[in-house]
């Protein structure tokens, strides 16, 4: 393995042409440069490819697929195509700090035990209503705190968010690549699987590492509560026989406990 692939940044994309540039820029930025950057184009039918002809940097690989299989099968392909002994993830619309990978090298040289790291994410929520019309409803910093705890892994009092997290590649071989049967809280069941394996393997970063925004699309809401109900469901069965789940409350979706409940307080915050 060269020393230019200690890292490998994958990000999958599908028609973000006009905010991925910034992604990109935010890991051409990294104070710590041996890494190679696996952008994966879902099908997108915008300028996204002529974004990427802009950049000459070798590190920076581009492919694009024939159809449109979600971000979960784009990171597996990518997955197929890295080098690196450290694997990395950024969604196309959100952005690293300038010491992010450096961050991690450290924190991976002081605990060469761990397999996985995580920290913490500047994280702002926007909502878009049936008119069209985008609200913040969070603007703030996560903290999970100074330690990670399991038992509040899998009561999703921690999320490990795909942004945030960094893994060893050879342990892919042992947990299984993302579930492409989920198009939400895929992380989350991907770091399930991770605490499977590897229960002493998780460290927390007590910083702030990346600029994440998540949209809501709640035009159709019912559309958007099926979709959240079905991917819970689908992560109680599957993990339904571990001990650890037993202490959960998400599921069959609870008062104040499911998504709905908590996306439907913030709504109801804001207006006051």
């Amino acid at each position: 393995m060269e020393k230019n692939t200690l890292f490998s940044i994958i990000i999958p994309t599908y028609n973000r042409c006009h905010l991925l540039w910034r992604a990109i820029n935010s890991v051409l930025s990294q104070t710590y440069p041996f890494f190679e950057l696996i952008i994966v184009d879902d099908a997108s039918t915008d300028k996204t490819k002529e974004l990427i002809e802009i950049y000459s940097d070798p590190r920076l690989k581009y492919f694009k697929l024939p159809k449109n299989k979600g971000a979960s099968h784009a990171r597996n392909y990518a997955l197929k195509k890295s080098q690196g002994k450290y694997i990395a993830y950024l969604d196309s619309d959100n952005e690293w700090h300038k010491d992010f990978l450096e961050s991690y090298l450290k924190a991976f040289t002081k605990f060469p035990e761990k397999v996985i790291i995580f920290a913490k994410k500047n994280y702002r929520l926007k909502i878009i209503d049936a008119q069209g019309k985008e609200d913040i409803l969070r603007d703030e910093t996560t903290n999970h705190g100074k330690y990670f705890d399991l038992k509040r892994l899998w009561q999703r009092k921690i999320l490990i968010d795909t942004n945030t997290l960094v893994h060893k590649k050879e342990i892919i071989k042992k947990v299984g690549k993302w579930d492409e049967k989920m198009d939400f809280w895929e992380d989350w069941e991907f770091t399930l699987r991770i605490s499977k394996k590897f229960p002493d393997g998780f460290l927390y970063l007590n910083r702030t590492l990346i600029d994440y925004e998540q949209k809501i699309d709640f035009s159709h809401p019912k559309k958007v509560i099926t979709n959240w109900n079905k991917n819970e469901k689908y992560i109680f069965q599957k993990h339904q026989k571990y001990p650890l789940i037993k202490f959960q409350d998400w599921y069959p979706p609870q008062k104040h406990k499911s998504t709905v409940s908590i996306v439907k307080f913030l709504i109801d915050k804001k207006k006051g």
